[in-house]
């Protein structure tokens, strides 16, 4: 009887708490969205599917960033004050360590392969290259200058970045651990955009936003090909998944030019809508969705008709925008709402999913068609 009694409490249990007795499945991040608290210390996981919060990560300070690795259940993200890169198994869902770097980790960027991080400081410089799986500083350069977002090429060996002090494009070699800088600007301290580059790795691409250009550095002979003068607020550079174009914003204007990255061929010159400054390519590289970081109103353009077959204004502004795996849709989140937008790049339909308390601070998914950045 007794055991009788304890089974019917379980079950009562289980029916006026399900959350709590069964735990979502946070085992694969190539199903999850992470959305971390623009001011409280918490993450919350979106199943991609159900679209739907099915978590909430409790973390031991505010979270700067994040990334999940796409072939692993880690969960990698970052506190600014206490230089800490905290690694979260998400399989066991509890925190499985904590690193604390000998640098600022401002920026982050995951490598091609998922397992490894390239922590940046662009304020005091340094650089970090760390291990996503074992927790581990693979080695540092303190030497390092102050830059944003690094890039991975694809071959996992050389690391892309800017460095606006000398005006160059500079280049990690992972394997011999130096740097080599190549100079873009004509005069050094202008202000360098982080790099971006083409599908293959044969181009490197980075915006001067003091002179309004973009540079095209061929990789392999390390000299500038190409340059091309955007406006007075050039974007960073953006390359499509499909690995056709090129894409160059004017914040200023809401120029948009694209051109085909192998003849470097002007395909669209035209206004979209000024402060533009993200974008989320669909699928065969056709449609394209252009938001601002600073303002409200969106752009869907096509490629083939070469205009903007739809616009709209958010109700508050995005912070960052990533898109699915297969193109179909954009995930926006919001620095100042507590939801995600789910956007078919198709029809046009926007779903609001409710997460966070006070808005998006970082967002992350397993895996995203964005590239090259």
């Amino acid at each position: 009887m007794m055991h009788r009694r304890a089974f019917l409490v379980l079950l009562l249990a289980t029916a006026m708490f399900p959350r709590l007795a069964l735990s979502a499945d946070l085992s694969n991040p190539l199903k999850l969205m992470f959305v971390a608290d623009a001011e409280e210390n918490l993450i919350d996981v979106i199943d991609l599917d159900s679209r739907e919060v099915i978590a909430r990560i409790e973390t031991k300070f505010p979270v700067d960033d994040l990334v999940a690795t796409p072939f692993a259940p880690v969960l990698v993200y970052t506190n600014i004050e206490q230089k800490l890169v905290s690694l979260y198994d998400l399989r066991e869902q509890r925190l499985a360590m904590e690193v604390r770097l000998p640098i600022v980790p401002r920026h982050m960027v995951l490598d091609t392969s998922g397992s490894k991080i390239g922590f940046s400081d662009s304020v005091d410089g340094g650089f970090v290259l760390f291990s996503a799986y074992g927790g581990s500083i693979i080695f540092e350069l303190e030497d390092f200058p102050p830059s944003r977002d690094v890039l991975f090429d694809p071959n996992e060996i050389e690391i892309f970045y800017s460095n606006s002090a000398t005006g160059s494009v500079g280049m990690i070699d992972t394997n011999l651990r130096k740097t080599l800088e190549m100079k873009v600007a004509d005069i050094p301290g202008q202000i360098l955009s982080a790099p971006s580059r083409s599908l293959d790795g044969r181009y490197v691409y980075v915006a001067n936003e003091d002179t309004g250009e973009v540079y095209s550095l061929n990789a392999f002979s390390k000299t500038v090909n190409r340059s091309f003068k955007i406006g007075n607020a050039p974007a960073r550079p953006y390359t499509t998944p499909d690995g056709a174009f090129l894409y160059m914003m004017d914040k200023d204007s809401g120029r948009f030019m694209s051109v085909e990255q192998n003849r470097f061929e002007q395909y669209v010159d035209t206004q979209i809508g000024a402060g533009i400054d993200l974008v989320t390519v669909g699928r065969f590289d056709r449609l394209s969705l252009f938001m601002s970081t600073e303002k409200q109103n969106y752009y869907l353009f096509d490629n083939i008709s070469r205009t903007v077959v739809e616009s709209g204004i958010f109700e508050h502004t995005p912070l960052d925008s990533l898109g699915s795996v297969d193109g179909r849709t954009a995930f926006v989140a919001f620095r100042d709402s507590p939801a995600v937008a789910f956007i078919d790049l198709e029809s046009n339909e926007i779903e609001y999913v409710e997460a966070t308390i006070n808005g998006a601070g970082a967002l992350a998914v397993g895996l995203s068609n964005n590239v090259c950045h």
